[in-house]
């Protein structure tokens, strides 16, 4: 289980509260050096995936926590731009409602039927959209906003799309399971 990709998962939990720390601290220089922290964690989870994929490392403790690392990381980094005042609560909240939804929908589909939701292209999209709005809100970019924005509707229409998905594959293996 404690393979490459694993261990760079664990490495994103922990920058985390490293990235909040720093963040809100008064450090010089504090906003740079966080974002550096969620760069890190940005190509940590590019890294593990291609490892994982490339090599043969894929393991349940990845499907599981890999996601779950970005979740909490963009949430974080989210909830600290709200406290700054660079973003406005909703967006967070909005974010957190459908993270909580996924994560909640997700366990219930694998403890019912043993499915492990996987992210889609949607999905991936929105968490690019959510880094490029997320360093431009830091660096205070003029089109950081806008690029929030577009990340939440991509992240809503992910979740539209898993929904559908998993919908429709939790009746058919329902009807599979009664013939």
């Amino acid at each position: 289980m404690l393979n490459l990709p694993n261990i760079l998962t664990i490495l994103r939990f922990i920058l985390v509260p490293v990235f909040a720390a720093i963040f809100l601290s008064h450090l010089k220089y504090n906003y740079l050096i966080a974002l550096s922290m969620f760069l890190l964690s940005g190509l940590t989870d590019v890294l593990d995936g291609f490892i994982a994929r490339r090599y043969n490392m894929v393991t349940q403790f990845g499907k599981l926590f890999d996601p779950l690392a970005d979740k909490l990381m963009i949430l974080t980094v989210l909830w600290c731009l709200v406290l700054k005042e660079y973003i406005p609560s909703w967006v967070f909240y909005i974010v957190l409602a459908k993270e909580i939804f996924m994560i909640v929908g997700s366990a219930l589909l694998y403890g019912k039927i043993k499915i492990v939701v996987s992210a889609n292209i949607y999905g991936k999209i929105s968490t690019f959209l959510f880094y490029i709005a997320i360093v431009a809100l830091i660096l205070r970019w003029q089109i950081s906003f806008f690029t929030l924005i577009l990340a939440l509707i991509f992240a809503v229409f992910a979740l539209v799309m898993y929904v559908s998905k998993y919908v429709n594959e939790y009746k058919r293996l329902k009807s599979t399971s009664r013939e």
